[in-house]
C-alpha cells in the first residue's frame, strides 16, 4: 500500500493486534522467587537443569529463585521485571552465546546487575557450573 493514510490504519491495526498478544499470549513459570535474592532465568532445557541449580543453591544456603519464561515472544518482560523488584540480581543461563540477555537487561530497565553464563557447541551445562557462575558473578 502506497498511500499514508491507508498504512498508518494498517499499522494501527497491527500495533492493537501485537498489544493483544502481548496481554493475553505471554506464558511463564516461577519457582522459589518469593523469597529469593538472587532469579535465575533460564528457558527450554536449560530451564530444567536451572530448577537443580536452584535446589543446589538453597541446600548451600543461598536464596535463589528461578523465572521460567515459555513465550520467548512476546517475552515476559513485565512479568520479569515485576518479579525482580528488591532482588539482588539476576544470572541468565542459557545453552547459547546469549540470546535472552538482551531481554532481560531490558525487562529489568537497569533495576539490578544482570550477568550471563552459557555453554555452546551442545554442552549441556551441569547445576553446580550455574550455582558457581551465580556466586562468581553476581554473590561477592
Amino acid at each position: 500500500e502506497l498511500k499514508p493514510e491507508v498504512m498508518e490504519q494498517r499499522n494501527l491495526h497491527l500495533q492493537e493486534k501485537y498489544r493483544q498478544i502481548c496481554e493475553n499470549e505471554v506464558r511463564f513459570e516461577a519457582q522459589l522467587c518469593d523469597d529469593a535474592e538472587y532469579i535465575i532465568v533460564s528457558f527450554g532445557s536449560a530451564a530444567r537443569i536451572g530448577e537443580k541449580a536452584v535446589e543446589l543453591a538453597r541446600e548451600a544456603g543461598l536464596k535463589v529463585g528461578l523465572f521460567r519464561p515459555i513465550t520467548l515472544w512476546p517475552f515476559p518482560s513485565r512479568q520479569l521485571a515485576e518479579l525482580c523488584k528488591g532482588k539482588k540480581g539476576v544470572l541468565v543461563s542459557e545453552i547459547n552465546a546469549g540470546q535472552m540477555v538482551q531481554d532481560v537487561r531490558l525487562a529489568v530497565n537497569g533495576a539490578l546487575p544482570v550477568e550471563h553464563f552459557g555453554r555452546l557447541g551442545g554442552i549441556v551445562p551441569d547445576p553446580e557450573e550455574i550455582v558457581k557462575a551465580l556466586k562468581k558473578t553476581l554473590i561477592k
